[in-house]
């Protein structure tokens, strides 16, 4: 006779412990209710999210802003970024994303349409895990982009066995049965540094031996990434002893990073600045731009991509997207030129030279920017038409523009700023956790500016009558720059995305990561953000935190 078990679902009490909950039944129902208790070994995964992933509160609220609300930033709820910055004027978008008055915020919803976790609980089960995962730091994050990943890990990770205590169909169909696929062929991409995961390893040395609770580590990502490491390394230590207060063995934690999060995880990790190496078991980074983007060159210039498809499915959101994040250069620039976080994602010192280009008849006009210092040869350049920053879009005025005085004290606080920006590069340097794990986007369909290309569209002299045709010397901010030279106006277009990548960051970007990796993935079919949606890279994910565990 087969007994018929009853999956009892796991709850947690106030303080997070574990708890089972089952009614009694006559003792004619033989169905016995099964409690799946996890090892008191706990290996807790860290989620680190991107720029912009993570939800922003006001330290002192504005009165003219969102009905003097203290809400500055919640990227899930899309009435709100559309509609209260899709319409912001540079000048308030300014005054809003203002490092010096933000924070994190904890509170962000936790909805059941996103989060699959939860299709199989009962109301009192989802208010119950919703309360444990909201103090795990899920309301930090952008659920929209990053839910998927939270619930894969924390359903698959905890999830080894089935309910007759054999490995699950998931690991061995689509993690173990992985490792006989055709390298070139391979579901994950190109990899590198693969070993097998079998079944006695995920029984003996995975299953058996971890609890694998996952956590979000939202940060305020308006500020540097070394303020954001060392809040990290800090909420590390917190997450370590919570589990020990509960009575549990918690040595070591995983981290998986997205993109931006993963230059915060580095400098958590990074003996100058967190130092918590040695409490990581390891580290998997997605995305990341571990030496820097172009297209936050771009960015600066002509604003966020809408990615005009034709699909009207996606094209309305995309457009509310790019006028949310920064429709033109104004806005972004307003933004990301006071937050030194956003600027230390452009490209550094160790990102390939000669990455900025001017091009006429498709002949370079001037030697190929950086010949080795980008920070003194394009990002403190004031005055060349094809510099970072126009210096009147840094504080954007309502009324009259700033004096020159007032603007030359507005451009002495950038490269304040800009200098900060180039000592982190140089103290993180090609840092890397020992044990790192990555994946990045490799795609000819999503291609990435690796450099980044003016062309000269078109050129005309004052006694051709045809001049009249010519708009007058200026930025449009929208990726078109006309000059003025003798009687003359030369006008540039920015190039499209050159080379392959996620549509964000490049491949030489994403490969650095790699290259200090004992396990790697280059891949496709994806977009930057909505990497983590996307099912292999899910797989890819949980494959290298499990093996991670494996051998911590």
């Amino acid at each position: 006779m087969i007994e018929e078990k009853n999956i009892v679902h796991m709850m947690y009490d106030e303080k997070g412990h574990p708890t089972w909950h089952s009614e009694l039944s006559p003792e004619e129902n033989t169905t016995r209710a099964t409690c799946i208790v996890p090892p008191d070994h706990v290996m807790p995964v860290i989620f680190v999210p991107g720029i912009m992933g993570s939800n922003l509160k006001f330290k002192t609220p504005l009165e003219d802003f969102n009905g003097g609300k203290d809400i500055a930033w919640r990227p899930d709820n899309s009435k709100y970024t559309a509609f209260k910055f899709g319409n912001l004027k540079p000048e308030m978008r300014r005054k809003v994303l203002n490092p010096e008055n933000t924070e994190l915020d904890d509170r962000g919803e936790i909805p059941n349409n996103i989060l699959r976790v939860f299709n199989n609980l009962t109301p009192n089960g989802q208010s119950n895990w919703k309360a444990e995962f909201t103090r795990r730091g899920w309301g930090t994050v952008m659920l929209s982009s990053y839910g998927a990943i939270l619930c894969n890990l924390e359903m698959k990770l905890n999830g080894i066995y089935d309910s007759k205590y054999e490995v699950s169909a998931y690991w061995q169909n689509d993690i173990v049965a992985a490792g006989s696929k055709d390298a070139k062929k391979h579901p994950w991409g190109e990899i590198s540094g693969y070993e097998a995961l079998n079944i006695d390893d995920l029984k003996e040395k995975v299953g058996d031996k971890y609890w694998f609770p996952v956590h979000a580590a939202g940060y305020n990502w308006l500020r540097s990434n070394e303020e954001a490491g060392k809040a990290l390394a800090e909420r590390i230590k917190t997450i370590k002893q919570h589990y020990v207060d509960l009575g549990m063995i918690c040595e070591k934690v995983i981290v998986v990073t997205h993109s931006m999060g993963g230059l915060a995880t580095r400098a958590a990790c990074h003996a100058d600045m967190g130092n918590i190496a040695d409490k990581v078991a390891g580290v998997v980074h997605g995305e990341q731009p571990a030496i820097g983007a172009a297209a936050a060159y771009k960015r600066m210039h002509a604003g966020f991509e809408a990615d005009f498809s034709f699909n009207p499915l996606t094209l309305l959101t995309n457009i509310f997207t790019a006028r949310a994040l920064g429709w033109s250069g104004k806005e972004v620039t307003t933004v990301l030129a006071n937050a030194q976080g956003g600027l230390e994602l452009l490209p550094t010192k160790r990102y390939p030279k000669g990455w900025l280009r001017v091009i006429a008849d498709g002949r370079d006009t001037m030697n190929p920017l950086p010949e080795s210092d980008p920070y003194a040869e394009i990002y403190a350049e004031r005055d060349k038409w094809w510099r970072l920053i126009n210096p009147e879009w840094i504080e954007p005025q309502k009324g009259d523009p700033l004096a020159s005085d007032e603007l030359d004290d507005v451009w002495r606080n950038y490269i304040k700023r800009l200098n900060l920006v180039e000592t982190f590069h140089d103290k993180l340097g090609d840092y890397y956790h020992d044990v790192t794990h990555a994946h990045y986007g490799a795609d000819e369909d999503h291609k990435a500016w690796t450099n980044f290309v003016w062309n000269m569209d078109r050129f005309g002299q004052n006694e051709d009558s045809s001049i009249a045709s010519f708009a007058p010397p200026g930025d449009n901010a929208l990726g078109r720059i006309n000059t003025q030279s003798g009687t003359g106006i030369t006008a540039y277009k920015m190039s499209r995305p050159d080379l392959p990548g996620d549509g964000t960051v490049p491949e030489c970007s994403g490969a650095d990561s790699a290259s200090k990796a004992k396990f790697a993935a280059k891949m496709t079919g994806y977009d930057h953000q909505g990497s983590y949606i996307n099912k292999a890279v899910q797989d890819v994910t949980a494959y290298s935190v499990a093996r991670i565990a494996k051998d911590a």
